[in-house]
């Protein structure tokens, strides 16, 4: 694991469905690096190809392929340029295990510590305003909330301080994680692990 990547590579997670998708678009229209969710991904590819590792046919090996992939984003982001925008990561993969009712393995267990990420984790909490159901995105707005805790609290406890986004326009939102990125890189702030979401200081004129 390179640590200046483990300084650089930002990961953007909370509720489903709370624009976290199209807050990293924004991002990447601006020319930063990105990294789609995992778990979207696969569905996709699944999907095109009638394939079976889908979480209502077979969520075991669901599970385990969005671990995988998330593995392997981090591996084939270390050769992009600085900072690194990721949607979702590994730490909420063993919540994901869990919630699901299966058993966390001695490797899912030392994941989170391989594979780190800048040490503030930006997070999109519930948004009922914006939660749309489509094919990717089946569950009620109720039952999709009920996974945001879990999956905060497995950042928390892998040592992750947390930094919950504003629920602003697109471009605050944008202007928002460029300015705490570019406190974090400059040395000016470096939070430590927080035992629940706090809200960090805001940007400028957000």
């Amino acid at each position: 694991m390179s640590k200046h990547f483990a300084e650089s590579g930002y990961v953007i997670t909370g509720a489903s469905g709370a624009g976290k998708s199209t807050l990293l678009a924004a991002l990447s229209d601006l020319g930063y690096a990105t990294v789609p969710e995992a778990a979207f991904a696969i569905l996709r590819e699944q999907q095109e190809r009638n394939g079976s590792i889908l979480p209502w046919v077979n969520r075991p090996a669901f599970m385990e392929e969005v671990l995988e992939r998330n593995i392997c984003n981090y591996r084939d982001a270390q050769s992009l340029r600085a900072p690194v925008f990721f949607d979702r990561g590994v730490p909420e993969c063993l919540a994901w295990f869990q919630l699901s009712g299966l058993t966390l393995e001695p490797r899912h267990l030392a994941a989170p510590a391989q594979y780190r990420y800048a040490p503030m984790v930006f997070v999109a909490e519930p948004w009922p305003e914006v939660y749309v159901q489509n094919a990717e995105r089946r569950a009620s707005f109720e039952r999709a909330t009920r996974s945001y805790a879990p999956t905060v609290a497995a950042y928390v406890e892998a040592g992750y301080s947390t930094c919950v986004l504003p629920k602003v326009s697109v471009q605050a939102r944008v202007a928002f994680v460029l300015e705490q990125v570019a406190n974090m890189m400059s040395g000016h702030s470096r939070p430590g692990p927080v035992v629940r979401p706090t809200v960090c200081p805001q940007a400028s004129g957000s």
